[in-house]
């Protein structure tokens, strides 16, 4: 699993693991991973892992986005394990589990996988909306190893099936149903008598 480690005097020994394909990256509070930190802008950049591939990309940031110290102006580029990513004076470095890749990989390989799984993120994104994680630099530093990681969605509830109450109209048809019941009795019996009195008449 790819996670950031972060480094400098403002949040260093903070931790942030990978559980989605696409983390933005920002000051603000919509981001996955909000960093609160004037450096930072609203909406910083974005950062695609697919498998053992990880790409920045910048989103128009103030101050820029740097990896290995190359500065993003609205581009992307691909951050190795080991490399160095800075959002504004904020900088992290990333580590892999397994940093093996495949030569014939490259940034488009993640950003066209991204794609192809962005349905399944979406529909994931509306059924839950994890708790986002936030670094600032007003809390005490965190101690080495501490872990920044999505809270896991609340199991939803299960809804109680409730019995329909019957619609008016239902209700009036079975009011009805005995009513017509006895009117077809009352003429089947009133054609008996009718039927029987001609029959006596004919004798």
């Amino acid at each position: 699993m790819a996670k950031l480690i972060f480094i400098g005097e403002k949040f260093n020994g903070r931790i942030y693991e990978f559980a989605v394909e696409k983390t933005t990256v920002g000051r603000g509070d919509h981001n996955t991973l909000t960093i609160h930190d004037r450096s930072v802008s609203h909406s910083h950049c974005e950062i695609l892992v697919f498998g053992p591939e990880v790409i920045v990309r910048d989103l128009g940031s103030s101050n820029g986005t740097l990896v290995d110290g190359v500065l993003l102006r609205d581009q992307q580029r691909p951050l190795h394990a080991g490399q160095t990513v800075k959002f504004g004076a904020v900088a992290a470095r990333l580590e892999l589990e397994s940093s093996s890749t495949s030569d014939t990989d490259t940034d488009v390989t993640a950003v066209y996988s991204h794609a192809r799984h962005s349905d399944k993120l979406l529909n994931k994104a509306k059924s839950s909306s994890p708790a986002q994680p936030t670094l600032d630099a007003g809390h005490p530093t965190a101690p080495e190893g501490h872990t920044l990681l999505l809270q896991q969605p609340a199991p939803p509830v299960d809804k109680i099936a409730r019995p329909l109450a019957p619609k008016a109209a239902d209700t009036v048809k079975l009011a009805r149903k005995p009513k017509i019941a006895w009117v077809v009795a009352t003429i089947v019996v009133v054609l008996v008598i009718v039927c029987w009195l001609v029959l006596a008449r004919n004798r």
